[in-house]
């Protein structure tokens, strides 16, 4: 399996890399896997990971840049290494969101969740994507001030990106799927509903990427 062509059914995993512009040596990072419905090449593979960076910035606050995309065969890295395996390409740019007031700490996370047409769902968690007036905490546990609201949000940054193009029964040749550990499951996703607040401590193992992610 190769990023620089792929043939159908091929995995692939695409990751965003993050940091605080108020503290660039602690960043932390979002996955999102793919399979190829037909042939293509590298080319499409970057273009999926920048319609979900678009996605990412609509929903991310100003503080937030976005550093770094790579995007990886699903399987793991071959030994010895293998330069086809993966794309890794820095970029540069911020949250749009902007308001006059604090950014909730980075464990405070916007929880999305990926929908399929069966099972579990799968968790996104955003960090540096939240502000102080968008929680509040009856009975002592986070919760958003206005859900409908942030779906709204969600719904819009999926349309304007054009990210819907890569949820089931979308126009790309690449599709947004959730696999499991040992790949023997495949599940499309049809797409993203708010799932309120999350607390992610700080040592997950998606945070503090201190080193540069393949």
């Amino acid at each position: 399996m190769s990023v620089l062509s792929y043939i159908a059914d091929d995995l692939f995993t695409v990751t965003i890399k993050k940091f605080l512009l108020t503290n660039p040596e602690n960043s932390w990072v979002n996955r999102y896997e793919l399979k190829a419905i037909d042939p293509g090449f590298g080319g499409s593979l970057l273009a999926a990971a920048l319609v979900l960076v678009d996605f990412e910035k609509a929903l991310h606050s100003a503080a937030v840049f976005f550093s770094q995309i790579s995007v990886s065969t699903w399987a793991e890295d071959s030994v010895p290494y293998d330069p086809d395996a993966f794309i890794s390409s820095p970029i540069s740019g911020i949250g749009d969101r902007v308001l006059a007031e604090d950014l909730l700490p980075l464990s405070t996370c916007l929880s999305v969740t990926r929908v399929a047409p069966s099972g579990r769902f799968g968790h996104l968690f955003y960090r540096g994507a939240l502000y102080e007036s968008e929680q509040s905490s009856p009975a002592g546990k986070a919760t958003l001030t206005d859900p409908l609201g942030m779906q709204t949000r969600i719904d819009t940054a999926i349309t304007a990106s054009g990210l819907d193009d890569y949820f089931s029964g979308g126009t790309s040749n690449l599709i947004m799927v959730m696999v499991n550990k040992t790949g023997a499951q495949v599940r499309e996703v049809v797409g993203f509903v708010q799932g309120g607040i999350s607390q992610v401590p700080a040592d997950h193992a998606w945070y503090n990427r201190t080193t540069p992610t393949p």
